[in-house]
């Protein structure tokens, strides 16, 4: 049963899971799809979004099965207890491992552009101690957090639009020059900044109301973020030539350090702070679902007591990612796990829930 006081609304359920999908991905995903994809990256990361939809349409039906089970508690009852509890822990190492990688990430471009001085341990752990002020409170605090927070990708918008006034159409035409094959390449290079949807698998049951109306609100979230990343794609695209693009690893940064006012200098450090704010509340989502499992199987569904090693696991991924091959194997880890078992494994499961409720239908 879950306690009211962490019940959150489908509104409530919509900005969480928005900020939990805009994170680290959206300062390289421009560079990434403008390579592969060419002018047709905006396309590629609409694919993507469109991908994401199919996805979250198989996680809210397999989570209708067991409306009020979270992920940790369905999983036995449909494959058994030893069985179930093995996959109980492989997503919670999914959970960790995404939240490692993006802790990687944001640590690598904010010592880039900020704060070269500081030691990287010293940066992981001021960030991690922020995270852990927010995730060991209950989901209803945390939402009601993300519900106000939400204005960042608002005012990352606004602050976008001041690169059209050196913008340049013609810089992504043609816009199929890379081909259609390329484009969906880059649809599944663009799939894997967009994760944080994944989350509903925990919070599912703690929303109120009924499963059509959290489906709309997980649908309306990913549209958004995908319209966001989209919209940041195209504008990296027609500001930044073909030819330096591929030289430009940050662009949105890039672009907005080349604007100044008489008040404030460095724009782009403002859309930095911005970002690093949204970046943080994906951290909390991805440290919150992770400790309600190890709250789960440790303290009797207590996942305050769990957050500190959660996030301990967090700050030794974030610290040996500084290697660049580390932090790569940890990308091709996390496109494996994401794959397996935020793709493939629930299709399965959605299909046994189905069959053993037929199944238990018939016998009765």
């Amino acid at each position: 049963m879950i306690p009211e006081k962490n019940k959150i609304t489908q509104g409530q359920l919509m900005f969480f899971v928005i900020q939990s999908q805009v994170g680290v991905g959206i300062l390289s995903l421009p560079y990434k799809l403008q390579a592969s994809a060419k002018g047709g990256a905006w396309i590629s990361a609409l694919i993507a979004g469109l991908a994401v939809q199919i996805i979250i349409l198989i996680l809210c039906a397999l989570c209708k099965q067991f409306p009020s089970d979270t992920l940790y508690s369905f999983l036995p009852k449909i494959t058994g207890k030893f069985l179930g509890n093995l996959l109980c822990f492989a997503y919670i190492g999914y959970y960790l491992l995404s939240a490692g990688a993006a802790l990687g990430k944001f640590a690598d471009v904010v010592g880039k552009w900020v704060l070269q001085e500081t030691p990287r341990w010293a940066l992981l752990l001021l960030t991690l101690l922020t995270c852990m002020y927010l995730a060991k409170e209950n989901l209803r605090v945390i939402a009601r957090l993300f519900v106000l927070s939400s204005f960042t990708v608002f005012v990352m918008v606004i602050l976008s639009l001041m690169g059209y006034v050196r913008m340049n159409f013609s810089y992504i035409f043609p816009i199929t020059e890379a081909g259609w094959g390329k484009i969906i390449k880059g649809a599944n290079d663009a799939l894997f900044p967009l994760t944080g949807y994944e989350n509903i698998l925990v919070i599912y049951p703690f929303v109120e109301g009924k499963s059509g109306g959290k489906l709309k609100a997980v649908s309306l979230a990913n549209m958004v973020v995908t319209l966001f990343y989209t919209f940041e794609v195209f504008t990296s695209l027609i500001i930044f030539s073909p030819a330096v693009m591929p030289e430009v690893s940050e662009p949105l940064l890039y672009m907005l350090k080349g604007f100044s006012f008489q008040v404030i200098n460095r724009i782009d450090l403002i859309f930095l702070s911005l970002w690093i704010f949204v970046v943080t509340t994906s951290l909390v989502a991805w440290t919150y679902v992770a400790s309600v499992g190890f709250g789960h199987f440790f303290h009797r569904g207590e996942h305050k007591k769990a957050v500190p090693y959660a996030l301990f696991i967090l700050f030794i991924l974030g610290l040996i990612a500084q290697d660049p091959a580390i932090s790569d194997l940890y990308d091709r880890m996390v496109a494996i796990t994401h794959y397996s078992l935020i793709i493939v494994l629930p299709l399965i499961l959605l299909c046994l829930a189905y069959f053993l409720r037929k199944g238990a239908a018939e016998i009765r």
